[in-house]
């Protein structure tokens, strides 16, 4: 009996062990084309304009890609597209919560919501945010992206994240965030920006 019990022991030990270090050193391979250089500027009758990111932000983000332009249709709607992507060897850098930073930039987040999106026919939930500063409003759709699954919940994130540590799946991540004008025009202009730009991200990150 105690030789069982010591056996079970040790192989419980070896096992710990040998987990342990293959989390510690084994990096599974991910691809390094993700490249957002021939991102779409036109695309449906929307034409885009890439924005001049602010270097103190990019530097405090430390993406290894990031997009920032606005867009705009032929009556004059404008949907603002910002993504940025980490990858696992990316030790330095990491996506920031947009429920800190939105506060921080003046914003007041006046409500939440989940909503349901379609890539290739397949459901994603992601996040709304409903934005005031002032008299300006607008509405904000969010989500993180890992080779777990895609979620806008904050903690969640950081689970699939975890989950794909364990089970030796690639951990690089991106945060996608897509900004429209919050009355009935902005937000039918948001959904049809989104049906023609969300295979888009996901063609040029590479993680479908």
């Amino acid at each position: 009996m105690a030789a069982k019990t010591f056996i079970v022991f040790l192989s419980i030990v070896l096992f710990t062990f040998i987990f342990g270090f293959a989390i510690k050193h084994y990096r599974p391979e991910t691809s390094t084309n993700a490249g957002i250089e021939d991102f779409p500027l036109q695309k449906d009758g929307w034409i885009g304009q890439k924005d001049n990111l602010i270097p103190a932000i990019v530097d405090m983000l430390n993406p290894t890609k990031i997009f920032s332009a606005t867009y705009t249709d032929q009556v004059g709607n404008k949907v603002h597209l910002f993504f940025d992507y980490f990858a696992q060897q990316n030790v330095r850098g990491g996506p920031h919560s947009p429920r800190n930073c939105l506060p921080g930039s003046g914003w007041t987040i006046r409500g939440t919501e989940k909503r349901v999106i379609l890539l290739r026919g397949r459901p994603i939930i992601i996040g709304r945010f409903d934005l005031r500063m002032g008299e300006s409003k607008k509405v904000m759709d969010f989500w993180y992206i890992t080779r777990y699954g895609e979620t806008a919940n904050d903690y969640m994130f950081k689970i699939y994240a975890m989950i794909s540590s364990l089970t030796f799946k690639p951990n690089d991540i991106a945060f996608i965030r897509i900004i429209g004008v919050g009355d009935q025009a902005g937000l039918s202009a948001l959904d049809d920006f989104e049906k023609s730009f969300v295979e888009e991200i996901y063609d040029h990150l590479q993680f479908d």
